[in-house]
């Protein structure tokens, strides 16, 4: 796992890559190096995982190509073998050599080979041009920048803002932060940079527009599983054994991020039969944080049942700290509150390993939240008697103070019975229901076309997933296309890496993703909206591993207890916020003021509100003002 930055093009003034480098450095705390020409600069940082000696060194020049390289690929060493059968003589150990050699002998065809996570710039000097890629499910970020006849890549966004590029924040980026809680590739925080969408290639030659193409696709909605009913169980085990100990690949110390859920749960259970010595597992406890924002006892169980060497790991939280720390660690925000565990737990565990796994990913390949459950029922229930009266009992009973918050989540599905399917899922995952106008001081203004498609568009966008793959699978389609990878993959890689630690997600197979998208829906959730029955056949499966009281315990999730943190150790933050121009002017007082009235009354606003204390933060560390 590493950092880089590149440029295709002259520098503008001295020193500006190395400046650009210095915004990645913390990705890559084992090794920099740097490679200059009139036409191609690069920069990296380098977390040496496979092949840790200086024979990886980055960037890689090899013949004439010049490579930098984030990632891992978790396949090498069969790629590898079949280079060599063509007469390859390697010089080292290194994931990374094995991608000049494919790259010369097929082109741009090999990143469908490629098992693994990765951003790619590589500058072939026959052909004076770049061929830059991202892997299938963007676990690897990947930036770019087209001006003034240049072009800058990096992988992170705040390096553009240390080298000499004229950037112009976007307030819809804004918008969709505090809204969505995401930015969505193509789209960044600065209108002039774009994010490389996931799956996709380009070949960039300087003076010319970046025309990238698409190696990686979805299954076809009618696409037929090529499995018999009876042998579905046996054929998806089999995969998930395959894609967990491919991502065991490593020179370094390797563990496991233990919820005591499902699916980390299982990745610790195969993981666990794979291994000579004690397998490394990692929870982590809020110190006097309340029981429900607590799995450490889940976790504990579990391990003990495993065998593993387990640690829990206690972390004093302070909220002002955290918020500063967690702002300043985003190069792009996301205001998901899961970023504040993954960052501490990550934190904590570095001084023990240097390579993490976590069960990200299980939940939208097979199902594993309530709205897919909604959504199986939402055409089903529109004509639900009586909903008026249901909604007047909800809302009577407010919201539960519990990580759960049942009664609010019941409330929030009535209402999306009045609302077309896509409507309905949007609404469900958004932080508020205000206008621009409620929101914006500003007025809205169309931001400049970008030239890329956004990934989730090649199939139509939401209600084109939903039309083609049915409710329950479009839902999760259209997640693993926009939630997956510009929200929980970017806050998993932005905190882990703020620590030198790499984080992989065993779950995120391509192979395995092509067979179970288009199962039936009854293989992914069942049951009612209140007392679902969700990611069905994944615990079946994993009763082969696990008992049955850790396969069916209760979902809880990876959360920090904001909510109670904003009625009492964040107060001040947002009493703070109110007697200023929020987040520089942009934000209307009188929405920030709305929210947190609600919030105090024992509404749930907890999302929306630490969306703004987040996105605040990040603007004050940039000096971002709209005020006139």
């Amino acid at each position: 796992m590493c950092g880089f930055v590149a440029i295709v093009g002259k520098q503008k003034t001295d020193h500006e890559l190395t400046r650009m480098g210095e915004a990645v450095a913390m990705r890559g705390p084992d090794d920099c190096g740097e490679y200059q020409s009139d036409e191609f600069a690069a920069v990296h940082h380098r977390l040496a995982i496979i092949g840790a000696d200086a024979r990886g060194h980055q960037p890689m020049c090899l013949d004439d190509m010049v490579l930098v390289f984030n990632g891992c690929i978790y396949n090498y060493k069969a790629l590898r073998e079949q280079l060599e059968q063509d007469g390859v003589v390697f010089q080292s150990d290194s994931d990374t050599e094995v991608l000049p050699h494919l790259y010369r002998r097929f082109g741009a065809s090999m990143f469908a080979m490629l098992h693994g996570m990765f951003a790619i710039v590589l500058w072939d000097k026959r052909e004076n041009h770049c061929l830059i890629a991202r892997d299938a499910f963007g676990e690897k970020p990947l930036f770019v920048c087209e001006q003034d006849g240049r072009i800058g890549f990096a992988s992170l966004l705040s390096a553009f803002e240390k080298g000499d590029w004229s950037l112009t924040p976007d307030t819809q980026a804004v918008h969709d932060v505090l809204v969505n809680m995401r930015v969505e590739a193509p789209k960044t925080m600065y209108q002039q940079v774009s994010q490389l969408p996931a799956g996709c290639y380009a070949v960039v030659r300087a003076g010319e527009a970046i025309a990238i193409r698409r190696y990686h696709f979805l299954p076809e909605p009618t696409q037929p599983i090529d499995i018999a009913p009876h042998e579905i169980h046996g054929e998806i085990k089999a995969l998930l054994e395959d894609a967990f100990s491919l991502r065991m690949v490593s020179d370094k110390p390797l563990g496991v991020f233990l919820s005591g859920g499902v699916d980390s749960s299982l990745i610790s259970a195969i993981l666990a039969k794979k291994t000579e010595q004690p397998l490394h597992t990692f929870s982590v406890r809020f110190m006097g944080g309340s029981a429900d924002y607590d799995e450490s006892v889940f976790a504990q169980t579990v391990a003990s049942q495993l065998g593993t060497a387990h640690q829990t790991l206690e972390v004093a939280a302070d909220a002002h700290r955290c918020l500063e720390d967690l702002a300043l660690a985003f190069d792009q925000p996301v205001s998901n509150a899961a970023a504040l565990p993954m960052y501490l737990i990550s934190k904590a565990a570095k001084p023990y390993v240097d390579v993490a796994l976590s069960g990200v990913g299980g939940d939208e390949l097979f199902g594993g939240y309530p709205r897919y459950l909604g959504m199986a029922w939402h055409q089903k229930m529109q004509c639900l008697p009586a909903r008026g009266f249901l909604m007047r009992c909800l809302e009577g009973l407010g919201d539960s103070q519990s990580s759960r918050n049942l009664p609010g989540r019941l409330r929030r599905f009535l209402q999306g019975l009045d609302m077309d399917g896509a409507d309905a899922y949007q609404h469900w995952m958004q932080t508020t229901q205000a206008t621009w106008s409620e929101m914006f001081t500003q007025p809205y203004h169309a931001a400049p076309q970008r030239n890329w498609q956004a990934a989730a568009d090649t199939y139509g966008g939401l209600s084109g997933m939903l039309n083609n793959f049915g409710p329950v699978n479009g839902a999760m389609a259209y997640d693993i296309q926009t939630y997956l990878n510009d929200d929980l993959l970017a806050m998993g890689d932005r905190m882990s890496m703020a620590h030198g630690l790499e984080l992989r997600a065993p779950f995120l197979d391509t192979r395995l993703l092509a067979q179970v998208l288009t199962l039936k829906p009854s293989y992914k959730v069942k049951g009612m909206p209140w007392q679902e029955d969700l990611k069905v056949l994944l615990k079946e499966i994993a009763l082969d591993y696990l008992p049955r009281d850790v396969v069916y315990r209760p979902k809880q999730g990876f959360m920090a207890p904001i909510k109670h943190w904003l009625r009492e150790d964040l107060a001040d933050e947002v009493e703070a916020l109110l007697s200023s121009a929020p987040l520089g002017g942009l934000v209307r007082r009188e929405f920030v003021q709305q929210q947190w009235a609600r919030h105090q009354r024992g509404e749930d606003r907890s999302d929306i509100l630490w969306g703004l204390l987040l996105m605040n933060r990040w603007m004050m560390q940039r000096g971002w003002s709209f005020e006139a």
